[in-house]
C-alpha cells in the first residue's frame, strides 16, 4: 500500500511533457529520420517533450501554419525562408535538417558526364523561377549559356520525360531518390548536385520556428532549444544505426521496402553535420538569390536564421 501511495505521489510530482507539434515539408522519408529516431528512442521525451509529426495536407503550408502559431515547428526549404523574409513572415530556421543540396541535374545519356556537356541537349525543368536560376547558373558555370541548350518545362513529370527519352537531361531531382530510382532501373545516371556546378552551397532542409514567439515566449524559446538538441542526437544516433533505422523508416513512410534499403543508408551519409548552419553561406545564397532575380531586394540573414540554439561547434560565422 505504501509503494503504491509513494508511485502515485511520483507520478503526480513529475513535471507535465510539453507538447510540440511538428510539421513536415512532405509525406514521411529518409530526410526525416532524425525527427523519428529522436521520438522512437526518447531523446524528445528525455527533453521534457511530447513530440507530434505530421505530414502537411498541403506542401505549401508549413511555414504559414508555423506564422500564425498553428504549428509549433516545421520542416521547409532555405529558399523558401528567403521568400518568407522579403514578404515579412514571422520565421525563421534555427537547425539544418538536410545540410547540403540534394537538388541536382540528372542524365541517362552516357554522352553527359558534366555541365559542359549539355551544350546541344535539351533539358526539362518544372518550370519554376528557381529552376531557370539554377540552371543558367550552371551553365554560366561550364562557359555556355541558356541559348546554347533547348529548355523544356515538363512540370513534375521530370522522371517519365527522361525516361522517355523526351529530354536528355533534368533539373529538379534529388540525389538520393530520382537518383536510387534509376539505379534501380538498371541505369548509371549522371548526378550533378547543385553546389558542384556553381550554385552556392545551401541547407536543402531546415527546421523553422516562429520569430515572434521565440522573442515573446520564453517557454516557447527553451522548448525549441531541447528540440533541436534532441533532433542532432537523434541524428547522430541514426547515422551509426542504418538498420535500425531503416526499421524505423519502413513503420512510417509508405515506401516500397526496396527503395528504402538503398535511400536510407544514401540519405544518412548526407546527413553529416545535421543540424550545423552557416550564417555565412546563407548570406551568399541570400547574395545569388538576389543576384538572380528570385528575390526583389536583399533579405537580411539574420532575419531568416538563427544558430542561437546549435552548439558552439557547429555554428558557422
Amino acid at each position: 500500500m505504501r509503494s503504491a501511495l509513494l508511485a502515485l505521489v511520483v507520478a503526480l510530482s513529475a513535471p507535465t511533457a510539453r507538447h510540440v507539434s511538428l510539421v513536415l515539408d512532405w509525406t514521411p522519408n529518409p530526410d526525416h529520420v532524425g525527427f523519428y529516431y529522436a521520438r522512437a528512442h526518447g531523446l524528445f521525451a528525455k527533453q521534457g517533450l511530447d513530440v507530434a509529426i505530421h505530414a502537411p495536407s498541403d506542401p505549401s503550408s508549413p511555414l504559414k501554419l508555423v506564422a500564425a502559431g498553428k504549428a509549433d515547428l516545421a520542416v521547409s526549404y532555405e529558399q523558401e525562408l528567403f521568400f518568407a523574409g522579403a514578404k515579412k513572415l514571422p520565421v525563421v530556421a534555427v537547425a539544418a535538417v538536410v545540410p547540403r543540396p540534394l537538388n541536382s541535374i540528372m542524365a541517362i545519356e552516357s554522352g553527359i558526364r558534366s555541365a559542359r556537356d549539355l551544350k546541344g541537349k535539351t533539358i526539362g525543368i518544372t518550370g519554376v523561377p528557381s529552376d531557370y536560376a539554377a540552371l543558367d547558373t550552371a551553365l554560366g558555370s561550364a562557359g555556355l549559356a541558356r541559348k546554347d541548350v533547348k529548355v523544356v518545362s515538363v512540370g513534375y513529370n521530370l522522371l517519365p520525360a527522361l525516361l522517355a527519352h523526351r529530354v536528355d537531361a533534368v533539373l529538379g531531382v534529388y540525389r538520393n531518390v530520382e537518383g536510387i530510382e534509376l539505379e534501380q532501373r538498371g541505369l548509371r545516371p549522371t548526378v550533378i548536385p547543385l553546389d558542384r556546378a556553381g550554385v552556392p552551397s545551401y541547407d536543402e532542409l531546415v527546421l523553422v520556428a516562429s520569430s515572434t514567439r521565440l522573442r515573446s515566449d520564453a517557454g516557447y524559446a527553451a522548448a525549441v532549444g531541447r528540440f533541436v538538441q534532441a533532433f542532432m542526437l537523434g541524428t547522430a544516433d541514426a547515422r551509426r544505426d542504418p538498420s535500425g533505422s531503416l526499421e524505423l523508416l519502413r513503420k512510417v513512410t509508405g515506401s516500397k521496402p526496396s527503395f528504402l534499403a538503398r535511400a536510407t543508408p544514401a540519405t544518412l551519409a548526407l546527413l553529416r553535420g545535421a543540424g550545423c548552419m552557416s550564417s555565412a553561406e546563407w548570406q551568399r545564397f541570400g547574395v545569388w538569390m538576389r543576384a538572380r532575380k528570385l528575390l526583389g531586394s536583399d533579405v537580411s540573414t539574420a532575419t531568416v536564421m538563427t544558430t542561437r540554439f546549435l552548439p558552439s561547434s557547429c555554428r558557422g560565422a
